[in-house]
């Protein structure tokens, strides 16, 4: 499938927009919105699946209701050239909710929350057994 073309249209655009608001929408209802059945939603739909444009449903979590207030974005600048250890204990870190591969500064950017700035802090100290980082903390979410 590399270099293969996917061809979407403005209707496909719609409905992945809708999805991405509220993934659990029913189809009929998302049909209703653009002016389909939902029954040729559904089709749509799955043709997005089997094309790999839609990945996965997931849900949003308001981190903020669950009393984690402090939200981070550490670049992490590794200080060997095999990262799998540092893989193996970002991939057991509840706190953290992304983990990006990054060009530039830094070798990864992780998305973090906690409850306190102690918290983060304690989380900190673990992850100077890989590496240095750069600690920006988030003053609010605008999008």
């Amino acid at each position: 499938m590399k270099g293969l073309i996917y061809i979407i249209d403005q209707t496909d655009f719609e409905i992945l927009k809708l999805l991405g608001e509220h993934s659990r929408i029913q189809w009929k209802e998302l049909g209703q919105k653009i002016h389909m059945t939902g029954q040729a939603v559904g089709n749509r739909i799955r043709r997005l699946e089997d094309l790999g444009i839609i990945e996965q449903y997931t849900i949003a979590i308001n981190r903020i209701k669950l009393g984690q207030i402090v939200t981070a974005f550490v670049t992490v600048f590794v200080k060997t050239a095999n990262h799998q250890a540092f893989k193996t204990f970002f991939q057991e870190e509840e706190a953290v909710s992304e983990v990006h591969r990054t060009s530039g500064e830094g070798c990864y950017l992780l998305k973090t929350h906690f409850a306190s700035n102690e918290e983060l802090d304690t989380f900190l100290e673990k992850l100077l057994e890989y590496g240095n980082y750069r600690v920006n903390l988030s003053i609010g979410k605008l999008k």
